[in-house]
C-alpha cells in the first residue's frame, strides 16, 4: 500500500523527470484507487515521447536505483507499451509509451476506469487533484479497446464492482482532491 511518503516520492520523481524535458504523468490505478478513496498499493507515472535510454540515465543521475522491464505485468496487453522500470525499494513504475504525448498514453489505456490522472502535483500532495480524463463515464466500464483477455476482462468487471458502489455513478463529478481534509493523502 502507498502512504504519503511513497506519493510524495512519486510526485518528487515527476517533478525530476518533467524539469529535464520528459512528458510524464502520475495515471492509471493509482490515481483511479485515490478517486474512489482506496489507498493504492502502487504508482505508475506514464512517460510518452522518449526512450528506455534516456529514462535510465536520468534514474542514474538522481541516484535512484531500478530495474527495467519490458512486458506490463506479464501482459502484452499494449503494442504502444515500450516498458519500463521499477524502482527499487518503492512501489513505484516509470512506464514508456509509444505516444507523443501522455494523453496519447492515457486514451490507449485498455478500459475507461483506468482512465484517471493526478493533475495540478506542482501544488503538493495537498493541492493535487484526480481527474477522469477517458471519454466515457466511469459510471459504466468500458473497454476501450478490443484486445484485452478475458482473463484481463475479468479482473477489470471485478475492480469495478468493488470501486463503484464507493460513488454516486449518477454523479457528474470527476475530480477528486489527492491530499487535505477532504482527500485520501
Amino acid at each position: 500500500m502507498i502512504n504519503r511518503a511513497g506519493l510524495q516520492q512519486a510526485f518528487d520523481l515527476l517533478d525530476y523527470l518533467k524539469a529535464n524535458g520528459i512528458e510524464a504523468i502520475i495515471a492509471g490505478g493509482c490515481a483511479r484507487d485515490i478517486f474512489f478513496g482506496v489507498k493504492p498499493k502502487d504508482i505508475d507515472i506514464i512517460v510518452a515521447d522518449t526512450s528506455m535510454d534516456v529514462i535510465e540515465a536520468l534514474l542514474a543521475e538522481a541516484n535512484l536505483a531500478a530495474v527495467g522491464f519490458h512486458l506490463y505485468r506479464g501482459e502484452s496487453t499494449s503494442d504502444r507499451i515500450i516498458g519500463g522500470f521499477k524502482l527499487v525499494g518503492a512501489d513505484i513504475d516509470v512506464v514508456l509509451y509509444r505516444c507523443t504525448s501522455v494523453s496519447e498514453a492515457i486514451d490507449a489505456f485498455d478500459f475507461n476506469l483506468n482512465q484517471f490522472a493526478i493533475v495540478d502535483t506542482r501544488n503538493g500532495i495537498e493541492g493535487a487533484y484526480v481527474r477522469f480524463v477517458g471519454r466515457h463515464h466511469w459510471g459504466q466500464l468500458v473497454a476501450v479497446r478490443e484486445d484485452a483477455s478475458a482473463s484481463r476482462c475479468g479482473r477489470m468487471f471485478d475492480k469495478y464492482l468493488d470501486l463503484i458502489p464507493r460513488r454516486a455513478t449518477g454523479e457528474v463529478v470527476n475530480e477528486a482532491p489527492v491530499g487535505g481534509a477532504d482527500g485520501l493523502f
